[in-house]
């Protein structure tokens, strides 16, 4: 059997959407294989570390947290979670402090497997700023956009507004660097909105980015692989909201309030090829392990990219399980495969040096 841990909650404004999916996780892991353990994040950045897994057909807890967990700071926790055997993590965590590389770097300075892409990858995927530089540098198409020229909280609105208007435009997305599911993003329509933009993304990031409306068809495209092996890329899926004008948040997590469809209505074969290409490009550029998904304006010009989501949602409607499963892969198989991807990871230089040294010289105490 096979010990996961996995990881839900944080410190991030994504805190309740990383605990339904989640609790999905943990439900739809394969108990012939995998004993699920619950680890609760709070928002104070402790982690609650249970007694024992769940049992074969044992549902998570309420709220995730088990009743007789304990609380400790992140590493501790993760020492206490060798103690218990674990394999493999598995963090289900949006944004801040889970998604952006930190969560990956603690357990690569413990070894311990972790499903998705490691810390450097994460990192850059998160910051939208960081993201496009690299994608950009590779050729992919993005968005015209405008970069602030200093810190958003100290930024002065009129003159940002003034500098937007002349590069990309009104309308426009204004996005915070280190956002996630719509949190800290705004669609502008004139100068006056960039003041109250910058007022609500206090606390959210450090930078700001203005894009260039691109109208056209919503889609996205999740990638299955590690960065050193091989990649499928996943059937698209088209997003079209009913009620709003974009994909907003509302239009996001409302049930009903979004039809998602795959594929696409407007992509013949030749356009399905292509997003699929481009979105592996972009799981290649950022050296991506496990999974991606990546999100997409096709307009009449073609594709363009928008963002890289290195933990995307993963409750059994979300957009990545929807579109493994019109590739034949379900939900139970699609969490076993990204564990196995997380097993079967080149382990970093360092770590493999060291145990190699402890091999030769005999060794197998602590260091």
């Amino acid at each position: 059997m096979i010990d996961v841990a996995v990881l839900a909650g944080g410190r991030s404004a994504e805190h309740d959407i990383s605990l339904s999916s989640a609790v999905q996780v943990a439900s739809m892991l394969d108990r012939d294989r995998f004993r699920p353990w619950p680890v609760f994040l709070d928002r104070q950045g402790l982690w609650w570390i249970p007694e024992r897994p769940l049992g074969p057909g044992e549902e998570p807890p309420p709220g995730f947290l088990d009743a007789g967990a304990r609380a400790l700071r992140p590493g501790a926790a993760l020492d206490r979670l060798l103690d218990l055997g674990i394999d493999v993590v598995f963090p289900v965590l949006h944004g801040a402090f889970g998604e952006d590389g930190t969560v990956q770097a603690l357990c690569e300075l413990h070894d311990v497997p972790v499903v998705g892409s490691g810390s450097a990858a994460s990192a850059v995927a998160m910051d939208k700023i960081r993201t496009r530089e690299c994608l950009t540098w590779w050729g992919i198409p993005m968005p015209k956009a405008y970069v602030g020229a200093s810190r958003a909280e100290s930024a002065d609105p009129e003159v940002e507004a003034e500098r937007i208007a002349a590069t990309v435009g009104f309308p426009c997305f204004l996005k915070m660097d280190l956002s996630g599911s719509t949190t800290g993003v705004l669609r502008a329509e004139r100068a006056a909105d960039v003041a109250s933009f910058l007022a609500a993304g206090r606390g959210i990031g450090w930078r700001f980015l203005a894009e260039a409306e691109v109208r056209g068809e919503e889609i996205s495209v999740g990638v299955l692989g590690n960065s050193d092996g091989e990649q499928l890329a996943l059937p698209p899926i088209g997003i079209y909201p009913r009620h709003d004008a974009y994909f907003t948040r509302h239009a996001k997590y409302t049930p009903g309030a979004s039809e998602e469809v795959v594929p696409p209505l407007g992509l013949d074969a030749a356009a399905i090829e292509r997003v699929q290409q481009l979105a592996l490009r972009c799981h290649r550029a950022l050296q991506c392990d496990g999974m991606s998904r990546t999100d997409m304006i096709v307009g009449c010009d073609g594709p363009v990219v928008l963002e890289v989501n290195t933990i995307p949602g993963m409750t059994r409607t979300s957009l990545l399980p929807q579109c493994a499963r019109a590739a034949g892969i379900d939900f139970a198989a699609l969490l076993a495969r990204l564990v196995d991807l997380a097993l079967a990871k080149r382990p970093h230089p360092l770590a493999a040096r060291r145990s190699a040294a402890r091999v030769g010289s005999g060794h197998s105490g602590a260091p």
